[in-house]
């Protein structure tokens, strides 16, 4: 895992704008302002003090309190002054949101805390008032708890008004500064003593308002910081979504130019085996198909880790029977398996149907994946696919006799592109199977992710593996455990039945079109060819229709392939029809419409048997 370290504020700095500093700057000057102007707490001590000071001042003095009383009215009228202030700043700031305070004039902030400064230099001002309204009649003492009450009430604003210099110095200005100047004519006797004592606490008042401003500064340039981060971190998002973006893209056209030389290869092969009598080339033939193969296999599992990557793989939850999808990967590797001298077979419980509820693609590609991983590494032996019930829930294995997995590698093997060095790979003879790039295992570990089921293998090298797959008890749709029992192995499979009847083919890639063509007639179909819908409907012939019509991606007149097979079935009603795609959009597409629908590469034989059986053409008697 990849380990970074914290950025330097000069890194940051360079990654945050001159607008974006202005914008940081204005709004946590906004918000310091609104915090002051948010306190209540000047208005309470203005509200109690000067009453408690009349009160004390009264019994300890017989001189007159008129002075004091006068104070007190004034302290009052500030109190009322500083509460409508705060209340007209709160009405101007109501619903001012974050976009507004970033792109306000800075010039409306330096009116607002020039209002803030000249009331709190008139109330430091009004609180130092205090000191002359008591000078006759008071004693030492009372005279000492004035200074004191004035030195608490300086502490307490200095706590909030720091933050905002152009407020607090001038607050500290108007208090500090008479009671500076009064000391020595207040106290008498005492006044040098005074001043000193004064002096002492004004600097140790200013240094904890220069800290406290430093800490906000400190606070400030963190806000940037994190701005920046989150810029980068946006930055970088947004890079990496495009890239992603442009991979899908880049996958998507490749997997659909490549696929169309890829499926042409599939046809001319067969068409080859349908008319090859040299058993010399037929092995040739077989194992080119086998590799044909191999790209099919590796086309789906990058196009298949892409979309799960992405998260843009949507699931199809249905009910599947899991002995129709393992009958399936025994007719598709069979042939693979016994070219290679290996048994495959199936397993399955006898008395009780196995039907899960899943995705049926994403469940056909984990099998295949896992079978195709098993030949690959088997030189000898067999390979099993086992349906079973473990802790109540289906169970799919596959098992081999192959070389196994070394048990340090054991762990690592469903991640993507890795291949194990020893074991595996690492030992027997490389075939064209062999040669895999750590796709199929981690498509297989992708999907049983995105869909909640569990996945594993167990292997000791030398000796063979078994990769399982379990769904949740959930996802079960079948009834009671039974014992299992073995499916037939396939038998030796034939050529191709030959067929009769009349085949549309629309295509307009040359080379495609001409393959399919030629396959369609090497299993003794009659094949009409047209580019496009219009061109095929143009030259139809009444007393020739065509039984089935297979529509191809690519029209000459730009067409959309499902409109174009709409308009061709309609001029033929008692015809079937199918398309030929690659891209993942038209095949969701016409799958929701439902259309018969071949994905690119086709396998030939499934082609064979959908006209066999599906399009009402029949076989030769």
């Amino acid at each position: 895992m990849a380990i970074s370290s914290e950025p330097t504020p000069s890194a940051v700095g360079d990654a945050l704008t001159l607008g974006d500093a202005a914008s940081l700057d204005l709004r946590a000057r906004l918000r310091l302002l609104q915090s002051l102007a948010a306190r209540g707490s000047t208005e309470i001590a203005a509200l109690v003090i000067p009453p408690v000071i009349l009160l004390l001042y009264k019994e300890s003095s017989s001189a007159s309190a008129t002075p004091l009383i006068l104070w007190c009215v004034v302290m009052m009228g500030l109190t009322l002054a500083l509460m409508r202030i705060r209340r007209q700043l709160r009405r101007e700031w109501a619903g001012m949101t974050e976009d507004v305070a970033a792109k306000m004039d800075p010039r409306q902030l330096d009116r607002w805390e020039h209002r803030l400064g000249i009331a709190a230099f008139i109330g430091g001002v009004v609180w130092s008032l205090v000191i002359l309204c008591s000078h006759a009649g008071a004693g030492y003492e009372f005279r000492l708890f004035i200074y004191m009450v004035l030195c608490g009430v300086l502490a307490s604003a200095t706590t909030f008004l720091a933050p905002l210099p152009a407020v607090f110095w001038r607050f500290f200005v108007g208090m500090y500064g008479p009671m500076l100047l009064a000391a020595n004519w207040y106290f008498a006797n005492y006044g040098l003593y005074m001043v000193a004592l004064l002096l002492l606490y004004g600097f140790t008042i200013a240094r904890h308002a220069l800290a406290a401003r430093k800490f906000t500064q400190l606070q400030l340039q963190q806000e940037r910081e994190r701005h920046a981060l989150a810029e980068q971190y946006h930055r970088a998002k947004v890079q990496a979504e495009s890239a992603l973006a442009e991979k899908s893209w880049f996958l998507s056209a490749a997997s659909h130019d490549l696929r169309q030389p890829l499926q042409a290869l599939g046809f001319m092969l067969e068409s080859a085996r349908l008319r090859n009598n040299d058993s010399g080339v037929a092995k040739a033939l077989a194992d080119v198909q086998t590799c044909t193969r191999d790209l099919d296999m590796m086309f789906n599992d990058l196009l298949d880790l892409s979309r799960l990557e992405d998260g843009a793989l949507e699931l199809r939850l249905q009910p599947v029977r899991l002995r129709t999808v393992l009958a399936d990967a025994r007719r598709m590797f069979g042939p693979v398996a016994e070219q290679r001298g290996l048994r495959l077979r199936v397993v399955m419980p006898r008395r009780r149907d196995a039907v899960i509820t899943t995705d049926l693609p994403l469940l056909r590609q984990m099998v295949f994946n896992l079978v195709h991983n098993a030949l690959r590494y088997t030189q000898g032996g067999s390979v099993m696919l086992a349906c079973r019930r473990r802790n109540g829930a289906w169970c799919v294995q596959v098992w081999d006799t192959g070389v196994g997995i070394a048990e340090s590698d054991v762990p690592k093997v469903f991640a993507t592109h890795y291949r194990a060095g020893s074991g595996r790979a690492g030992e027997g003879p490389q075939t064209g199977l062999a040669r895999g790039r750590g796709l199929g295992l981690a498509v297989v570990a992708r999907s049983a992710d995105r869909m909640n089921v569990r996945y594993g293998v167990q292997s000791r090298l030398g000796r063979g593996s078994c990769f399982w797959l379990q769904w949740p008890a959930s996802a079960d749709a079948s009834a009671s455990v039974t014992s299992l029992a073995e499916i037939a192995p396939p038998s030796d499979l034939p050529l191709p039945q030959p067929l009769k009847g009349c085949v549309l083919l629309l295509d307009a890639d040359d080379v495609q079109a001409h393959e399919t063509a030629r396959l369609l007639e090497g299993w003794g179909l009659q094949v009409q060819s047209a580019p496009s819908a219009a061109a095929a409907i143009a030259q139809m012939d009444a007393d020739a229709l065509p039984d089935f019509i297979v529509c191809g991606e690519l029209l000459s007149d730009d067409a959309d392939a499902i409109g174009a097979l709409e308009s061709v079935l309609a001029q033929c009603p008692d015809a079937t029809g199918a398309l030929l795609a690659s891209d993942g959009a038209l095949i969701r597409r016409a799958g929701d419409d439902g259309y018969l629908v071949f994905a690119l590469p086709l396998q030939p034989r499934a082609l064979h048997a959908v006209l066999q059986r599906v399009a009402g053409i029949s076989t030769h008697g």
